[in-house]
């Protein structure tokens, strides 16, 4: 069943349609412009009306700690000169809008019509595991992937998104660079670097930054011909780069490599005893994530943006 939204840019208030009174959002409900890009940054859906804004996302929560949000999408309508018989509310005041003198009641129109829209109406499995999902405008947006769908009760189909872009502590990465028999592995591992980045201890995050190393320096030198690499540890796998690339080839990738592995080995409590070195602070982890944004970027497979 699609539900259908009524949108007063100038008054700023979003009313939703139901019989036989629609009713007035309060608190009103954050909406964002959406638009749906492949990797390359192309459309992948175009609407048919030639409208300012095709398509709105409304939040219905945001986790800021996972960069997880939740809601619906709407598709516009266009202006059906439909007058809304709206329900008044007791804390809005709803200017513009003349009421009807018997009931009470609000007469809305000049609304801006939008309706429910599926995005697997327009998508297959396929196009949706590589949607990049474009929140705001020219001016200010980020940038959303899908990671769930499910049907709510009323019909309307609930999205969940997850941020593309960790904020500036890891480089944006073009998965089209990464060799694509190990492409899950490493988006695996760079999802839950992302993850615990923003909401896990020290020691977890530099953990994850280990396992991601890992990931990526085992692709890329199994796309260079290494099978060895195969199963191999982050420490293993730094020196069969440095073999691989000559003494003073891929230095700075090496580098961040053993730099990740040693921090790993530090939040042991059995490597502090043994060597006596210092516990991890929120600065190593900083830089651990740090190094695995050089390995990527310098194996030619991310970009700092």
């Amino acid at each position: 069943m699609s539900k259908k939204i009524g949108v007063d840019s100038r008054a700023g208030l979003i009313i939703e349609e139901a019989f036989p009174l629609s009713y007035l959002l309060w608190p009103t409900p954050k909406l964002l412009s959406a638009k749906f890009c492949d990797e390359s940054g192309n459309d992948v859906v175009n609407h048919q009306l030639n409208v300012e804004c095709p398509y709105y996302f409304m939040e219905d929560n945001f986790d800021h700690v996972s960069r997880i949000r939740q809601g619906r999408f709407y598709s516009a309508v266009g202006r059906t000169g439909q007058t809304w018989r709206v329900q008044p509310h007791p804390y809005v005041s709803i200017p513009y809008h003349n009421i009807e003198a018997a009931t009470g009641v609000l007469l809305m129109g000049s609304l801006s019509e939008y309706t429910s829209w599926e995005l697997t109406c327009e998508l297959d499995q396929y196009q949706l595991s590589n949607l990049i999902i474009r929140l705001g405008n020219e001016k200010a947006a980020t940038l959303w992937q899908v990671i769930h769908l499910e049907t709510g009760f009323t019909g309307e189909q609930l999205v969940t998104l997850k941020a593309r872009q960790s904020f500036g502590a890891l480089p944006e990465v073009n998965w089209n660079r990464v060799p694509e028999a190990a492409g899950h592995a490493v988006r695996e591992r760079m999802d839950g670097l992302e993850d615990e980045y923003h909401r896990a201890g020290v020691e977890s995050v530099v953990d994850r930054a280990r396992e991601a190393a890992t990931a990526i320096l085992s692709a890329f030198l199994q796309s260079e011909g290494k099978e060895e690499a195969k199963g191999k540890d982050l420490g293993d796998l730094t020196k069969l780069l440095e073999k691989h690339s000559g003494q003073q080839g891929r230095k700075i990738i090496t580098s961040a490599a053993w730099i990740t592995a040693r921090l790993h080995a530090r939040g042991k409590h059995a490597e502090q005893e043994a060597r006596g070195v210092r516990e991890l602070r929120e600065q190593d982890a900083q830089l651990a994530v740090q190094c695995v944004g050089v390995i990527l970027c310098d194996l030619g497979w991310a970009e700092w943006r």
